[in-house]
């Protein structure tokens, strides 16, 4: 087998309704790889803003021309050719990309609700709809002075049902956040994502606060093992949001800390389905995975699997287990691009 021809899908898709007063649109890039046994494979669509440049892509792609997909390391192949790549090789073997990516140690995936930060009734009718989706936990980035407001909404209008993730800007200093911390005690809080302001982290700022209230603290590293190292050496924090990172998740499992991915995130259901198959691998992303479904159109012809008591099941047919909707892209496409 040989890899053979590329096709690149520039889009410029909206954001569902309740979005679009804060961001209107998304520019994701999705491409399709061709061999010469006819196998092929999808990949792309990840929460770009601008469109990718095509002359990097081609650029990029006439290095693997030629090459067996089977046969090439593809922990080594950047986005998005890997999922492409992976698709095609889990299609000829017959497995899922997550027997190739390290065996499933689970079936099904934990998954959070994200959104937008808006005003508390805003927050409150998201809740419902979250609720009402399957989920059980549901993250938002903060805006200073609404975290309080806002969980009070929820509170009101869905309970204990939802277990909340506040991600930063939440506080402008230690004090604003211990204090924060103290006016949501007794609500049903999972943890709060980088709560303190400024970078690089102060690992012991993150100490001190951890110390003072009593809601697990996360950092969010990406696939940062040295960032991880430095927050576990420090006792910073409890939990990691590692993106996609296998390398940080190892080093966040060897001292005993869960974590949570970021790979299904604002994206076409190409790339959730391969963040899926990734979380379904990793032993310590035990922690629901940041899940949003913001835009019109998810790109794939499967219905993408549902939500239920807060898990999605990890598609189990070979490759990624989804199909490009060549009608959906056409609608989307952009014809002109650079």
């Amino acid at each position: 087998m040989r890899i053979t021809r590329l096709e690149i899908y520039p889009l410029h898709v909206p954001y569902i309704p309740p979005i679009q007063r804060f961001r209107q649109d998304m520019y994701p890039t999705i491409i399709r790889v061709h061999t010469d046994e006819g196998v092929t494979g999808v990949g792309g669509g990840g929460h770009e803003h601008e469109l990718a440049w095509r002359g990097s892509l081609e650029e990029e792609f006439s290095r693997l021309v030629g090459k067996d997909p089977v046969k090439l390391d593809l922990n080594r192949v950047p986005w998005p050719f890997n999922a492409a790549l992976y698709d095609i090789v889990g299609k000829t073997l017959g497995v899922p990309v997550s027997q190739l990516i390290g065996g499933r140690v689970r079936d099904r995936v934990p998954v959070a609700y994200w959104t937008m930060v808006a005003p508390p009734e805003d927050m409150a009718a998201e809740a419902v709809e979250a609720v009402r989706k399957g989920f059980t936990t549901m993250k938002w980035h903060a805006s200073y002075g609404t975290t309080v407001a806002i969980v009070k909404a929820i509170n009101d209008a869905v309970g204990d049902r939802l277990a909340l993730r506040i991600d930063a800007p939440m506080s402008r200093s230690l004090s604003e956040a211990v204090q924060i911390a103290r006016q949501l005690s007794g609500y049903n809080i999972e943890c709060f994502e980088d709560a303190l302001p400024g970078r690089p982290r102060s690992p012991e700022l993150y100490r001190l606060l951890r110390a003072k209230i009593d809601i697990p603290l996360a950092w969010h590293t990406g696939d940062d093992p040295v960032e991880v190292l430095r927050a576990v050496k420090n006792d910073a924090c409890d939990y990691f949001n590692i993106g996609e990172g296998f390398r940080a998740a190892a080093v966040a499992q060897a001292a005993g800390a869960a974590v949570w991915t970021a790979a299904p995130a604002l994206c076409t259901g190409i790339q959730y389905v391969f963040g899926l198959q990734q979380a379904s691998v990793i032993g310590n992303a035990t922690l629901p995975a940041d899940t949003a479904f913001l835009l019109e159109e998810d790109f794939v012809k499967e219905p993408l699997p549902p939500v239920f008591e807060g898990f999605t099941e990890v598609p189990g047919k070979p490759g990624l287990g989804v199909t490009l909707d060549e009608d959906v892209v056409e609608k989307y496409l952009v014809k002109e691009t650079f």
